[in-house]
């Protein structure tokens, strides 16, 4: 299977540049950037920081054009894989996942064996502190209340 994606990487250099940066980033943001109660070692990181090495790949605007995954804007309680604007992978699309915050937890914590053949080139986020707070993140990516 590496060897296919080796194959596969070796046509296309700039998509492995991408991939490698976005993968040696996601899930490792600096628990300390951007926050002064941070910098006193007071608070834990903002599920935005945590979610920063993540935007290499994920739009989370409403409206944006997918990247290498897909946009996440009003993801929570939306159909994995029904977003018509990205090319899912035949596993996602016809996972019958819908994203509920006990799904997307598991599915942060490990992309591959909560659905199995999906593209995702992440290998997760083993700290449920962590993966909390991603979450937390992901459910304000919608619009305001009337």
């Amino acid at each position: 299977m590496a060897a296919i994606a080796l194959k596969s990487a070796m046509k296309h250099p700039i998509s492995i540049l991408i991939l490698a940066s976005a993968l040696a980033g996601c899930g490792q943001s600096d628990p300390n950037a951007g926050s002064a109660a941070g910098a006193s070692g007071n608070a834990a990181p903002s599920g935005r920081q945590l979610f920063s090495p993540c935007a290499v790949c994920h739009a989370v605007k409403e409206g944006d054009a997918a990247r290498v995954g897909p946009n996440l804007y009003g993801i929570v309680g939306r159909q994995a894989g029904a977003d018509p604007a990205f090319a899912y992978s035949k596993a996602m699309r016809e996972s019958g996942v819908v994203w509920t915050e006990d799904n997307l937890d598991a599915f942060i914590e490990n992309p591959q064996m909560f659905i199995r053949g999906n593209r995702m080139g992440y290998a997760g986020e083993r700290n449920a502190e962590k993966r909390a707070a991603i979450i937390d993140y992901l459910k304000t990516l919608k619009p305001a209340a009337d």
